[in-house]
């Protein structure tokens, strides 16, 4: 089967608006023993301020390996990444693009380095060199913003696993980024830490952070701004969540199922009730009824 771009939303080149991360026709490989294994295959896309996108796609579809070439972790095989004008290739601003474009990982347990929450949250703005003063506004800010002020004391095993993401999320945060890139926070959580989760990043987009949202959960696709489909390391979609999710004809191309309820919404559109494509919950498809 060919993999095929459906949809693409484009800046507006008027809007005056230069900080993004760009991808640019980008390629990856993964070098092993036995040669080169093709991560990403020409993809090209964007990330705004202010901008939340998810992406969702099958796994190796190279979701993960285009986050970690949002912050420089990887280098593109081919193609650049920019980062509000920066070259993520360019060695001598490494720590430039890394500053603007935090980076959440799915196990929280793996980026917890401190045996109290407000050191961890300072761990990052500490070996930056931020001076005590505007690192301990720092890490109030960044508390307050996921909802763990009051907490600061704590330590950290001792925290849901809704807590400890929200703990990664607000050590990201506490390094003042541009941009933060999530690679599947909620999927060790329960359905509670997954609400607090989303409800920080809603916060968060709203207060002007870009956020590129991995996820294996299509639900989470209707509180985008834009959503972004990979397979086999390619853009299969990059659009308005209202086309994907309205089209079941579009979602099967994509690989895509939608939940019970938003079957169930898509049977009440078919009925004639106005259930909007993008209420994949069940307090959604009752708020439109």
């Amino acid at each position: 089967m060919g993999w095929t771009l459906l949809a693409c939303k484009d800046v507006d080149e008027a809007s005056g608006v230069t900080g993004m991360i760009e991808f640019i026709d980008i390629t990856f490989e993964y070098r092993t023993a036995g040669g080169s294994v093709p991560a990403l295959r020409g993809v090209s896309t964007k990330l705004l301020p202010g901008e939340l996108v998810t992406v969702l796609g099958p796994n190796g579809s190279g979701k993960s390996t285009l986050a970690r070439l949002a912050n420089g972790l990887l280098h593109p095989s081919g193609g650049r990444v920019i980062v509000d004008d920066i070259d993520s290739l360019d060695a001598a601003r490494v720590w430039d693009v890394r500053s603007r474009v935090g980076l959440v990982f799915q196990n929280p347990d793996n980026q917890i380095v401190a045996t109290t929450v407000e050191e961890d949250v300072a761990f990052g703005p500490e070996n930056l060199g931020v001076n005590r003063p505007a690192m301990r506004e720092r890490v109030a800010g960044a508390l307050e913003a996921v909802g763990l002020a009051g907490l600061e004391k704590r330590e950290p095993h001792t925290l849901s696993g809704g807590q400890k993401q929200r703990l990664a999320i607000a050590g990201a945060l506490a390094l003042a980024p541009a941009y933060l890139v999530l690679d599947e926070p909620t999927a060790m959580l329960d359905l509670q830490g997954r609400s607090d989760v989303l409800e920080v990043l809603a916060r968060l987009r709203d207060s002007g952070t870009g956020i590129m949202h991995i996820t294996h959960h299509l639900a989470d696709a209707a509180a985008a701004d834009r959503v972004l489909v990979l397979a086999r390391g390619s853009v299969l979609y990059d659009g308005v969540p209202s086309r994907l999710l309205g089209d079941s004809e579009l979602l099967g191309r994509c690989g895509l199922t939608l939940p019970p309820v938003g079957r169930l919404a898509e049977e009440l559109r078919a009925a004639g009730v106005p259930v909007p494509a993008d209420a994949l919950t069940a307090e959604s498809v009752v708020s439109a009824l």
